[in-house]
């Protein structure tokens, strides 16, 4: 299990300097978890490679971040382009059977989860509660929350791939 975790962490590490380096900005790794969530939550076979798309997500994460903070005009939609183009947006019955297996995968993952890292994996993606308010309900540092969310998303990461 020491040699698991051990791995997660390199990985991780791996992944954060590569964000870092491309987007030279300090939220490099909430912005590569968010990455990580989205591919989790992806189905799965659907990108052929994952370190890639994983660090090209969060990349594009801090680029609209950057963005949104210097203000940049957003495009506003041509919603009639669209007129009588959306067809039917139902789900076909085979997707919701595969999205109800990968959630109910996924919640089993959850619950394989520490009790601690659980708590700051719901707080934070459900609850919405940023790191530093979830360290001070916990009573740990900020950077063992960060931590302990970064394990869980690797964790998740990989029960979702088997």
């Amino acid at each position: 299990m020491v040699e698991y975790w051990s791995l997660c962490q390199e990985t991780w590490q791996s992944l954060s300097r590569r964000v870092r380096a491309a987007t030279r900005r300090d939220d490099a790794d909430d912005h590569l978890q968010t990455a990580l969530l989205n591919y989790i939550e992806r189905p799965e076979g659907s990108v052929r490679h994952p370190e890639a798309y994983i660090v090209r997500s969060a990349v594009n994460l801090s680029h609209n971040a950057r963005r949104r903070e210097q203000g940049a005009p957003v495009e506003p939609m041509d919603w009639t382009a669209l007129d009588g183009q959306a067809g039917d947006v139902t789900p076909l019955q085979d997707q919701i059977v595969a999205a109800r297996e990968r959630m109910a995968r996924f919640q089993d993952g959850c619950a394989q989860l520490p009790e601690r890292m659980r708590q700051v994996f719901v707080l934070n993606r459900v609850e919405k509660m940023p790191y530093g308010r979830i360290a001070s309900v916990l009573g740990v540092s900020e950077s063992t929350v960060e931590k302990e969310m970064a394990k869980a998303l690797i964790f998740l990461q990989s029960w979702m791939e088997h």
